[in-house]
């Protein structure tokens, strides 16, 4: 059985619930551990992961937020030198945010399903990516297709 923490910042309540059910139905439908750690803002979401000292995590990135959007997130994640992987989570399908994420250094770029079933299936595939192997190619960047 393996680990895996995945770290999320949404500023919308039915965003963060309804990603935290996806990720509890994954959970108990396979073998592998998801611990979910949800952040209504950034600030909290970076404390929570300098604290943490974990190894094995993804983060995923709500673009419009207030205070910190998610690229100033990013921004900040990797002047940390932070190695998760990052992953931006939007309604937006427009290219000059999947252009200024890909820039910034983020691994995928997502764009947020409405389908439940579609929100697992995009969650389970991410976390059965091995990040390690995995190249950030802008021809592979967005994920839209689950």
């Amino acid at each position: 059985m393996s680990k895996i923490d995945i770290f999320y910042a949404d500023d919308d309540e039915d965003d963060l619930m309804f990603f935290n059910d996806a990720v509890e139905k994954i959970s108990s439908q396979n073998t592998d551990s998801i611990n979910l750690h949800i952040h209504k803002n950034g600030e909290s979401l970076l404390e929570n992961i300098k604290n943490s000292k974990l190894q094995n995590g993804l983060i995923f990135l709500d673009i419009n937020m207030p205070r910190k959007s998610g690229f100033q997130l990013l921004e900040d994640i990797r002047k940390e030198s932070m190695e998760f992987p990052v992953i931006m989570y939007s309604t937006s399908y427009d290219d000059k945010s999947i252009k200024m994420s890909h820039d910034l250094g983020a691994n995928f770029y997502v764009v947020k399903p409405y389908n439940f079933n579609d929100l697992m299936q995009m969650i389970a595939s991410v976390i059965k990516i091995n990040w390690e192997k995995q190249k950030i190619d802008f021809e592979n960047f967005i994920y839209n297709k689950v």
